[in-house]
């Protein structure tokens, strides 16, 4: 009876040994193996969808910021248009500032520029009474408001409306026309056209305004 009872406790705890065995076997496989694979499996599937939502934020910003640009260029061409050269400026390196390598807006940019200078290199010379003479033909279109065989009373003339703003220049006379005045303009166009239209705003001078192409 002990031998078989002996028999039974060894078979017994041979069972739970390998029970054991079998248990920590599957541990180890579980915390070892499976378990580290599907938390990599899990972070790379994070990572992937992550990504992917970033390349999509990224498609979308990029997207408003050509709808931006489209926009600032849209109205930088508009004010460029209407020669308001300082908002044509901001706008232009706005959109500049979106795109770098744009060359459209660097091209425009250098051409506002160029009228920000000429335009200060003109208020530098209406703020001093500078009068600039013409005394060769040019081809342009000017608007004559005075006309005067007294140089130094034109020169005066022109001066004073220099100061007060205008685009003031003195067509010397002309010796091989017998062309002996003075002929103070406040104006002067590519066109005859444009010439005569822009005379309107000079009705407050008289109305001995007329139109000249030298």
């Amino acid at each position: 009876m002990n031998n078989q009872s002996n028999r039974g406790n060894k078979t017994l705890l041979i069972i739970l040994v390998i029970i054991l065995l079998i248990g920590s076997a599957l541990g180890i496989w579980y915390w070892g193996i499976y378990k580290p694979e599907q938390e990599a499996k899990e972070k790379a599937r994070l990572e992937q969808v992550a990504k992917q939502e970033a390349e999509q934020k990224r498609k979308e910003q990029e997207a408003q910021k050509k709808i931006n640009y489209d926009e600032l260029i849209e109205n930088a061409d508009t004010e460029f248009e209407q020669e308001n050269w300082e908002t044509a400026y901001s706008l232009y390196s706005d959109a500049s500032s979106l795109f770098p390598n744009q060359q459209y807006p660097q091209d425009q940019l250098a051409l506002v520029n160029a009228e920000l200078d000429e335009k200060a290199a003109l208020e530098a010379k209406r703020a001093a009474g500078i009068v600039e003479t013409v005394s060769s033909l040019t081809g342009r279109f000017y608007i004559i408001i005075s006309s005067s065989v007294d140089g130094d009373l034109a020169m005066d003339y022109a001066s004073k409306l220099s100061k007060e703003g205008n685009n003031v220049k003195i067509i010397e006379p002309d010796a091989t026309t017998n062309k002996l005045f003075h002929r103070v303009s406040v104006g002067d166009y590519d066109t005859w056209d444009q010439a005569v239209n822009a005379s309107t705003s000079f009705t407050n001078y008289g109305s001995e305004i007329w139109v000249l192409k030298y």
